[in-house]
């Protein structure tokens, strides 16, 4: 049985450059909540990111998020408008120039951060 006070309150990020992954994550629209002793906090909805000093980065792919946009469309353009190059890392890490459907409905892109996590944006059609 589900504990009804039981919530997600926040995931821990382990990156080389926790301002880096900061500003990366800002111009893809995300919220920047604070910074204490080398570690950046971002909002995910009710929840926060927090971006965690590490020697090492985990390897590539080690660190997927998926976040909840209301408009795929427009937060694309917003992540290229700002510098960014959106990917399918469905299709290898391919080069997108729109959103694309899965077969289950989602409409989404994936962006690459500095340390080679995931970042994926996601307009749920369920």
């Amino acid at each position: 049985m589900a504990d009804a006070a039981l919530r997600f309150h926040h995931l821990v990020v382990f990156c080389r450059d926790p301002a880096a992954t900061r500003a990366f994550l800002v111009r893809a629209g995300y919220r920047h909540l604070r910074g204490y002793g080398g570690m950046e906090w971002v909002a995910l909805g009710p929840g926060e990111i927090m971006l965690h000093p590490a020697s090492e980065a985990p390897p590539r792919g080690g660190t997927i998020v998926h976040a909840a946009v209301p408009d795929v469309d427009a937060h694309f353009s917003r992540a290229v408008d700002a510098g960014l190059e959106p990917v399918g890392m469905q299709a290898g890490g391919a080069r997108l120039e729109a959103p694309v459907t899965r077969p289950w409905g989602d409409r989404e892109f994936d962006l690459v951060g500095p340390d080679g996590e995931t970042w994926s944006f996601t307009e749920a059609t369920s």
